[in-house]
């Protein structure tokens, strides 16, 4: 089965579950906003840490606007060249990811909110090799823009009215990269 296919049906097979535990959410609060901060990992171009935050703003009690940014250091390494390996050089690199969209939240009586979502942005995929050597110093710094959709399935834990947790799987796709993020963090319903 394609990549792709799997990781859409394992984002419906997801959703499919977190809409079959017991909620009934107390919180179909509209008039309010939900920050949140995250951390996880992404996985789909090798697996790295990612940390994040979102805002949200509930127009009504099952439709949420959202803006989301994350910061993902992919790979880092040291390296030598030259015929006697005298010059040393540095390469990292890493992504920053700016989207937004629309969550479908489905709210009961339990203090699980579930939710799927559905979004769009930027993925910038940064990298910076330093070398030093030979009597020269030099930096290289590349950055590169695509836009890219996302699914996500996730849940909101209300532990009081205004806090709570929150895990969250996303799915991107653009041009040349399809990954997924994986989170989980807190959040604070205000005012």
């Amino acid at each position: 089965m394609h990549d792709a296919a799997r990781r859409v049906l394992l984002l419906v097979a997801a959703a499919r579950l977190i809409a079959g535990l017991p909620m009934g959410a107390q919180q179909a609060d509209t008039n309010v906003g939900i920050a949140s901060f995250s951390a996880g990992g992404i996985f789909g171009l090798g697996a790295h840490g990612s940390v994040g935050g979102s805002l949200a703003d509930p127009v009504s009690k099952y439709i949420v606007p959202f803006i989301d940014l994350s910061y993902s250091p992919l790979t880092s390494y040291a390296f030598t060249y030259g015929a006697d390996n005298t010059g040393k050089g540095l390469f990292s690199s890493s992504l920053l990811d700016v989207n937004g969209g629309i969550r479908i939240r489905f709210p009961g009586t339990s203090d699980w909110v579930p939710y799927i979502g559905l979004g769009a942005g930027l993925l910038r995929f940064s990298s910076s090799t330093d070398t030093s050597g030979f009597s020269t110093i030099a930096t290289v710094n590349q950055s590169h823009n695509y836009l890219a959709g996302n699914v996500s399935a996730g849940a909101l834990y209300y532990v009081t009215p205004h806090v709570g947790f929150e895990v969250e799987l996303k799915g991107y796709a653009a041009q040349h990269n399809r990954f997924a993020r994986a989170t989980a963090g807190i959040f604070y319903q205000f005012p």
